[in-house]
């Protein structure tokens, strides 16, 4: 069975997190001679009371490029550009002529360290999916049945909703458990056409 994922382009996958602070004023910190002064907050303990207040925690996908259902290829390969182009700077040519299956290249390419290393520098520019078929997305399988349902009605013989969430997209499965190639050419042919329809409803 083969399920149909929007980010093909994308051979590393790691989790970015996001710093963010705040500072005082030059004007406050010499008032203060020299220190920065003491502000009263809501979240300011109490005189000799221990504060229990937890830090919020950060969307580790802040800042991130997202997909829309209503993109193009061309639009799809502009947006992965930059993370293409940061993954090639840190050496890793994930366009290259695969040598081997499963190896990205040669030289530079095969080097698992600098793989790690690009991955880690490189992620906050990978592109997430569209967020109706993002697993994360607490109503991407509704959205998933109503694609299941269009495929159906314009003809793909073998489609069927997947709930695997491993691949971070949720979405229809083609060609059923023999791998039907007629349902799979179909289905891919007409799946943009499909998401577009559902998500315009």
């Amino acid at each position: 069975m083969t399920t149909r994922r929007l980010l093909q382009w994308a051979p590393i996958a790691l989790v970015a997190v996001l710093a963010g602070g705040c500072s005082a004023s030059p004007a406050d910190t010499q008032a203060h001679g020299g220190k920065a002064p003491d502000i009263a907050t809501l979240d300011s303990p109490t005189p000799g009371k221990t504060s229990t207040t937890k830090a919020t925690p950060k969307d580790p996908d802040a800042g991130r490029p997202r997909e829309r259902i209503d993109m193009t290829d061309a639009d799809r390969r502009r947006l992965i550009q930059p993370y293409l182009q940061c993954l090639k700077d840190n050496g890793i040519d994930a366009l290259a002529e695969r040598k081997e299956a499963g190896v990205l290249g040669s030289g530079p390419t095969t080097d698992p360290t600098k793989a790690k290393t690009a991955g880690k520098v490189c992620e906050p520019k990978l592109p997430l999916p569209a967020w109706e078929i993002d697993a994360k997305n607490p109503d991407a399988l509704d959205f998933g049945r109503k694609v299941v349902q269009c495929l159906k009605n314009k003809g793909v013989k073998y489609v069927e909703l997947s709930t695997d969430r491993s691949s971070g997209v949720v979405g229809p499965a083609l060609g059923g458990k023999n791998n039907d190639m007629a349902s799979i050419t179909k289905g891919m042919d007409l799946m943009p056409e499909c998401q577009r329809e559902v998500a315009g409803k």
